[in-house]
């Protein structure tokens, strides 16, 4: 997918002002990206398929309603702050790294994100209670993210996790171990990619 096509597709799902919001955040994330390393810099030229279109296609697969969305390790704030953006729902963005908390608390202020809370821990230490959706994207193996939010999880939680090329793998090491309605969508920026879809995780 080429960056018109992601441009494209971001302004017929959700309209040219949620565009120029996620403009800002891009420009935003580009500069700290020169301080910090938050995003690849071989990923610059194609940020808009490669990291926000790539984020904002969760959407689509999260329940018609939710209430609370977590994104683990969210590191720049993908996809967590691309679905504040785009939603201005309640959004906890996990992140154990001090100059990423510090960039994402600027971000959240700038756009009044009143919503949206940075937790400054790694997942483990999370005590927020359930929520409704948790997304991560390259944290950790699936088995291994399953077990660090077993404690973030209701029966009605939904995982929405990109998970590369080796989605189908993972879900059979992690039905070893965990329960649950697994699947797999093709992601919209490289259909060999994948993103696995969980219901009703338990034990």
């Amino acid at each position: 997918m080429t960056e018109d096509d992601a441009l494209a597709w971001l302004r017929r799902s959700f309209g040219d002002g949620a565009v120029d919001r996620l403009q800002l955040y891009v420009q935003l994330l580009i500069e700290e990206n020169e301080q910090q390393n938050l995003i690849a810099p071989a990923t610059v030229p194609t940020i808009w398929a490669r990291h926000i279109l790539d984020s904002a296609q969760l959407l689509s697969l999260a329940p018609r309603s939710w209430g609370t969305w977590l994104d683990v390790g969210t590191g720049a704030g993908l996809p967590g702050l691309v679905v504040a953006i785009l939603t201005n729902g309640r959004i906890w963005l996990a992140e154990p790294r001090a100059r990423r908390v510090e960039f994402l608390n600027a971000v959240i202020s700038r756009f009044n994100l009143s919503e949206t809370v940075v937790l400054k821990a790694r997942v483990e230490s999370v005590e927020t209670g359930a929520v409704d959706v948790i997304s991560a994207r390259a944290v950790a193996p699936l088995d291994t993210l399953l077990e660090s939010t077993s404690h973030l999880r209701h029966s009605g939680t939904r995982y929405v996790l990109p998970r590369g090329r080796n989605a189908a793998t993972e879900i059979d090491a992690a039905a070893a171990r965990w329960k649950g309605v697994f699947h797999v969508e093709h992601s919209l920026t490289d259909p060999e990619s994948l993103i696995v879809v969980a219901d009703g995780v338990r034990a």
